[in-house]
């Protein structure tokens, strides 16, 4: 192989993006298992009018799940830093823990558009929210 095709291959490689690999912060109380809301801070994004919006990765293991093919999740959520809101825009579903094995879509709205919500009661809400928009409001 030549090596300037050598050097594509290995830079192809070493985008591909994997679930796997990720530094997952966990966000949730509870014990030491590996249930329960971790986020990668590696995968936030600004985005948006005037970059308001954080974009954040968060996986979800464990008992509250409860779909018997589904070990654990992934939700790409989309923070509104002036408004103090949420929504979900991507959902992965994977068969194994730490979001590995077989992913399946899983449709967010049928509608396509995802609708800004409160932030939730739990780990997710104030907690994450302060993390990725520390100062409560962009400017």
């Amino acid at each position: 192989m030549k090596p300037v095709g050598i050097f594509c291959t290995l830079m192809v490689l070493a985008s591909v993006s994997s679930n796997v690999n990720a530094k997952w912060e966990k966000v949730s109380e509870g014990d030491a298992s590996s249930a329960g809301k971790y986020i990668e801070m590696e995968s936030v994004k600004q985005a948006g009018p005037m970059s308001i919006y954080r974009q954040v990765k968060v996986l979800s293991q464990g008992p509250e799940l409860n779909i018997k093919a589904m070990r654990s999740k992934v939700e790409l959520l989309e923070y509104d830093c002036m408004s103090s809101k949420l929504r979900i825009l991507q959902v992965y579903g994977y068969d194994k823990l730490w979001a590995s094995g077989e992913a399946i879509e899983i449709p967010v709205t049928p509608q396509g558009v995802p609708e800004w919500q409160e932030l939730p009661k739990g780990a997710l809400g104030q907690q994450t929210f302060n993390l990725l928009c520390p100062s409560g409001k962009d400017d």
